[in-house]
């Protein structure tokens, strides 16, 4: 076996990333790597970016076979955006997307790309699915409130400072230590959505802080906010926002907002007080639920074959 490291961002997606390692035999010097597929001297970026993309394409075959038996029964019109997905992210994703996202200063997709979907900042949350989660928000709050009455723990998950958060949902798997009996609102609210399989959590932003200006992995997931504890801005100040694509939306109590994550986007809160709100990652509402199952189905392969889906070893054959 070759055992190899590929490094992505921290997510739930599994496409391609930009640097190879080879576990055991990154050395200070050049010489031939112990797995015998990377040369290490003054060759070693043409040999990762080689070895990136041997066990890129290996993958998505792997996935193109399952998918085509998992889903035979599906027409050709059902799949048509499925093996386009198969084939953008087998390759050179860049070259996959269209031009002008290809251009876009603020767009930029570091994890899976799925083609023929709407790509912008902001999306219209007054219609479904976003308006039942909108009606639920003041159910919500008052669970929330119960949860802040007795303390509850908002966990520092290395986030910068002042990011805190009580994940309800990580990597798509419920947490245990989320009381979820003492919210059955919340989480009968969250069942009627199409989760995405990466977080659903309570976030707090300390006074005085945010977070820098990021992209999320995939271009499949738009992230869902519900304003839950929203703070005035002292003097008729600023209050806590995020800026997507260097357009500002300030959180709101009991207020639904989406936006695309693929767009590069950063918050601040410029108040005394914290800022908490609900984040749900769910699927773009463009997908159809074969495709999102395809996706699924992906996410379960890259975990069955690598253990993981983010950085951890690849286990070729």
């Amino acid at each position: 076996q070759y055992n190899c490291m590929l490094l992505l961002s921290a997510s739930s997606c599994f496409a391609p990333a930009t640097e190879l390692r080879c576990r055991g035999c990154h050395g200070s010097g050049g010489g031939t790597s112990r797995c015998g597929r990377i040369s290490m001297g003054s060759a070693a970026l043409s040999g990762e970016a080689a070895e990136e993309a041997y066990w890129r394409a290996w993958f998505w075959d792997k996935a193109s076979e399952a998918v085509e038996e998992q889903f035979a029964s599906a027409g050709k019109r059902a799949l048509r955006r499925v093996r386009e997905y198969i084939k953008v992210n087998r390759g050179d994703v860049a070259q996959g997307m269209p031009k002008k996202l290809r251009k876009h200063p603020h767009y930029e997709v570091v994890g899976g790309y799925f083609p023929g979907l709407s790509a912008t900042p902001f999306l219209d949350a007054s219609a479904a699915p976003f308006d039942a989660i909108r009606r639920a928000a003041p159910a919500i709050r008052e669970e929330l409130d119960g949860l802040l009455a007795r303390e509850a723990e908002f966990e520092d998950i290395g986030k910068p400072l002042g990011w805190r958060t009580m994940p309800i949902y990580y990597r798509g798997e419920r947490q245990a230590s989320f009381p979820a009996e003492e919210c059955p609102q919340t989480m009968g609210a969250l069942g009627k959505l199409r989760l995405a399989g990466e977080t659903v959590a309570f976030q707090r932003q300390s006074p005085g802080t945010g977070l820098p200006r990021h992209v999320d992995p995939c271009s499949w997931v738009v992230a869902c906010h519900v304003g839950m504890v929203c703070p005035t801005g002292e003097e008729g100040g600023e209050t806590p926002y995020i800026s997507v694509a260097g357009e500002k939306y300030h959180w709101r109590e009991g207020e639904v907002m989406v936006f695309d994550p693929s767009f590069k986007h950063e918050t601040f809160n410029p108040t005394s007080q914290d800022r908490i709100i609900l984040n749900i990652d769910l699927f773009h509402p463009e997908l159809t639920d074969l495709e999102c199952r395809v996706i699924q189905e992906t996410i379960r392969l890259k975990k069955e074959l690598f253990g993981s889906t983010e950085a951890q070893e690849w286990r070729g054959p």
